[in-house]
């Protein structure tokens, strides 16, 4: 298939231990929904269809452990390995300043010593983020035929306490790690220089945001910038979740649309998210280099226009106490990558910051936690499906029919059919039997027994759809899981994602 490919997955190992915490462990604790409903196994399996999640012990690094399990299992050449990322958020410990990638690169250091490591922070897309980044190095050139990248996702909500003990998102997550080997294919693009067209250096202090973004915005006045990416070392899980990138880069979009601004548009849902939609606001993503070398970053930036998909992307090297260095790339014109017949075939990334506090981590008397706007968060997932899958899909002359397998990001159930009603539908809600249908033959799912896993869930899919765990059953009365022998030999298969940031990051892949 390498010869084929660009980039394909190869192997994966997990960390599969745990034990479930069942939804009668948080009856009679004080806890309430929204409008005063309180917090029961039946309230819980209604509104977000999980009866179970895992929790870890706070003894194991199971990120490590999931790295261990790939090594050991799969027959991986550490010496092959060019890249490792460690896709996550708050990780295992919400007081480590990272980068969490340090504790899986330890077991291989002595043989891939010139690897390029780092942390990827894109809210649960991370997974797909990671992917269409090593798709970017592959297409660009930056990786080789052979050559290995690994991708560690971990989250470790219980043991990192994320959430305060009341908060009724302690019900929605699990913990999880897995690892996921990738091999760029003989397909994989020629070296570029690429072009690097501006650099500049900002004394961002207390307001590090709002000087990025004017410093940005004086080169996104020319032409729309395709994506920003952030080495992020500032150390705190605050300034991960959501990604500094976000949050730059919609306070770069107010001061370009002053007016839009000042009229109220990006506190209206719907108003922001079509002027995002419309005018291709692009990326935004952080990552967290093992080296602290500010090329590193400007190296992964000019990889995305060097492939020929984007035209400019910005990056941004981001350390306490120096001033923040800002590059902008540019790519090639009219340079359209090949589009390979196997592997991965293409991604497509958009982040709406005018959302980031959405999701957020916010520090009190010291200690930080998790707030996360579940009303807010639900309509971006499902209402802003349709304009981004579709317009994907579109490029390459596909539907939602077309494809033979959706591995969707479980969130909250509740968040599946509504998304899908909108996206089968193209626009006209699809009706109720024709999306339970696509739910139990076309898609699998775990999120009534090991919660939302944020990041991982898009790894653990088809990890445990290929091991034979996974297994027929309904959730909020739809049927899951009813296609398990089909869809182990899918071929199409669509990676679908949504998180903080906001971001939503897609996939496509044919084996």
């Amino acid at each position: 298939m390498a010869d084929e490919s660009i980039l394909e997955i190869i192997a994966q190992g997990a960390w599969n231990g745990g034990s479930p915490v069942d939804n009668a462990n948080y009856e009679n604790k004080g806890m309430f929904f929204k409008g005063g409903v309180p917090v029961t196994s039946k309230t819980i399996e209604e509104r977000i269809g999980i009866r179970t999640r895992i929790c870890a012990p706070e003894d194991e690094r199971i990120g490590v452990i999931s790295f261990r399990d790939l090594l050991a299992t799969c027959g991986i050449d550490p010496r092959r390995i060019r890249v490792i990322i460690a896709a996550t958020n708050v990780g295992e410990d919400k007081y480590d300043p990272g980068p969490f990638s340090r504790f899986s690169y330890d077991l291989v250091q002595a043989q891939c010593p010139q690897a390029l490591v780092f942390d990827l922070y894109a809210g649960c897309p991370g997974f797909n983020v990671a992917v269409e980044t090593l798709f970017m190095l592959s297409t660009s050139g930056v990786l080789g035929p052979g050559d290995l990248s690994i991708i560690v996702g971990a989250e470790n909500i219980h043991r990192a306490q994320a959430f305060k003990s009341l908060d009724t998102s302690n019900l929605i997550f699990g913990d999880d790690a897995l690892a996921t080997a990738l091999e760029t294919g003989h397909l994989a693009g020629v070296s570029k220089s690429g072009s690097l067209i501006a650099e500049t250096r900002i004394d961002a202090e207390e307001n590090f945001t709002l000087s990025i973004a004017n410093g940005l915005a004086d080169w996104a006045r020319g032409e729309r910038l395709d994506g920003i990416i952030v080495d992020n070392q500032l150390g705190k899980v605050q300034h991960r979740v959501p990604a500094i990138a976000a949050r730059i880069q919609h306070a770069m979009i107010e001061r370009l649309f002053p007016q839009e601004t000042a009229a109220g548009l990006f506190q209206n849902f719907r108003a922001a998210l079509d002027f995002y939609d419309t005018r291709k606001m692009g990326f935004a993503f952080d990552v967290m280099s093992l080296d602290r070398n500010p090329e590193i970053v400007k190296r992964i930036a000019g990889a995305y226009t060097a492939s020929g998909k984007y035209r400019q992307v910005a990056s941004v090297f981001l350390a306490p106490g120096q001033p923040a260095l800002l590059a902008l790339h540019e790519g090639p014109e009219g340079g359209t990558p090949e589009i390979p017949r196997k592997g991965i075939i293409d991604s497509h990334t958009r982040t709406h910051g005018c959302f980031a506090s959405f999701i957020e981590l916010k520090e009190e008397n010291g200690e930080p936690f998790g707030e996360i706007d579940g009303k807010g968060v639900f309509l971006y997932a499902t209402r802003g499906a349709r304009h981004h899958l579709s317009g994907f899909l579109d490029r390459h002359q596909l539907t939602m029919q077309d494809i033979d397998l959706l591995i969707e990001h479980q969130a909250n159930f509740a968040m599946i059919p509504l998304t899908l009603e909108q996206v089968l539908g193209n626009g006209h809600p699809e009706g109720k039997e024709e999306v339970a249908r696509y739910i139990a033959e076309k898609m699998v799912t775990n999120v009534h027994l090991r919660g939302n896993c944020s990041v991982v869930c898009m790894q653990r899919l088809p990890y445990d759809l290929q091991r034979g765990t996974l297994q027929p059953d309904s959730v909020q009365g739809y049927p899951v899981n009813r296609n398990l022998n089909a869809l182990k030999d899918a071929h199409l298969i669509l990676f679908d994602s949504v998180g903080a940031g906001m971001t939503r990051s897609t996939f496509l892949m044919r084996r």
